[in-house]
This record gives structure tokens, C-alpha cells and sequence, in this order.
């Protein structure tokens, strides 16, 4: 790696600043591909594609650009993250083998940049008194971590909130909350899930309750 790096910047000196590349083939660069110093290799059909490394420094990002950049950093983190970690790696290993993810870290990446989902509430047995339940149905590409609820009577005062339970063998699919406090002004006030999976992404759904 030493020897090809030190001919590759040999090389950069010779490319005409005028090419955008420059393609050969042979046996030093058949299988290498990346930058080093300001050189970039790709490879293409086959062929070695070498080129200087464009200069972006003039370049204005937008706010879209800089957020994608923050999420695809974060997702780079933790699956480096989870590559040091025995126990979370062999989980994604065995989710690995279920989807199209060629090893644990694009596994772990994807995860991280795929945010969980509420699927479906049912609030047809709350009635605003203890020992209703609130089931939950909830998905993320590799699990599921916590799923919590917060009550709210109508006036917008806090009347409970606590994490829901998992129902055995649903995969952390399916969750139940069982309501601890009375709520007498339940109709028209409101429940807010929160789901949350591995890599600490959160999302939120809000439902008005029935004031009929």
C-alpha cells in the first residue's frame, strides 16, 4: 500500500490539470479505489479512473445538504459503534442475514438513518379509567426499542405517562399500555405515542380522543 500510495502521488503531478480523468488499466490499481492526498481512484467496467479531487471549498451547501451530511455522520458513527460492540454486532449480524445488507455496518448505517413508525393506535377500550388499554403497533427495520405514552385531559393537563409493554412474541411489534389514572375529561384530550429504536431515533404521533 506504501509503494502504490507513493505512485499515485508521483502520478497527480503528471495529470493534465485540463482532463477531469484518467483512465488506464493495469495490475498496481485493478482493485484499489479511494483518495489519497489529492488524488481519487475509482474503478469503472474494469478500468482504473483516476482524477484530481474536485475542489468544493467555494461551494455553497444547502440547509437539506447540511442536514443529510449531519445524518449520514451520525449513522457513521454508531455503526462503527456497533462494529466494536460484540453484542450489538452479532444482533445486526442476525438481522443482516434476513435482509439485503452485505455486512453488520451498512446494517447498523441503514438503522440509523431509517426512523421508526407508529402503524396503528387503538384507543377503542380507553375510557379514561385505570386499567384501560391503549394498544400500539410499531415498526423499525431492525427493532423496536421502547414505545411510551403521554395523556392528556382535555383542558391539556397531564394526566399519566409511563412506557408501554411489549407483548410476548410479537417481535417488539405490538405494545400495550395499561392506564394507571383516572381521566374524566378524556373526550376530545389526547394521547401522544412516542417510539423510539436502537440508534436513538424518536418520532411521535398525537391522537385526539373520541369526544363523542
Amino acid at each position: 500500500m506504501f509503494v502504490l500510495n507513493i505512485f499515485l502521488l508521483i502520478f497527480v503531478r503528471n495529470i493534465n490539470p485540463f482532463n477531469m480523468a484518467i483512465s488506464f488499466k493495469n495490475l498496481i490499481t485493478k482493485h484499489y479505489s479511494g483518495r489519497v492526498g489529492d488524488v481519487v481512484l475509482r474503478n469503472y467496467g474494469g478500468k482504473s479512473v483516476m482524477a484530481k479531487r474536485p475542489d468544493c471549498s467555494k461551494v455553497i451547501k444547502s440547509a437539506a445538504q447540511l442536514a443529510n451530511m449531519a445524518k449520514f455522520g451520525k449513522a457513521s458513527k454508531y455503526s462503527k459503534a456497533v462494529k466494536n460492540d460484540p453484542q450489538l454486532s452479532k444482533d445486526y449480524s442476525e438481522k443482516k442475514k434476513k435482509t439485503k445488507y452485505k455486512d453488520v455496518y451498512h446494517a447498523a448505517m441503514s438503522d440509523c438513518m431509517t426512523k421508526p413508525k407508529v402503524q396503528k393506535v387503538d384507543l377503542k377500550i380507553y375510557r379514561g379509567q385505570p386499567g384501560n388499554v391503549i394498544r400500539i403497533s410499531a415498526w423499525d427495520n431492525f427493532r423496536v426499542e421502547t414505545v411510551s405514552v403521554v395523556i392528556l385531559n382535555n383542558k391539556g393537563q397531564l394526566i399519566e405517562k409511563g412506557p408501554a409493554v411489549a407483548r410476548t412474541f410479537s417481535g417488539n411489534r405490538e405494545w400495550d399500555y395499561i392506564a394507571t389514572a383516572e381521566n374524566v375529561d378524556y373526550k376530545a384530550g389526547s394521547v401522544e405515542i412516542r417510539v423510539t429504536d436502537k440508534p436513538g431515533n424518536v418520532v411521535r404521533e398525537v391522537i385526539t380522543l373520541d369526544s363523542t
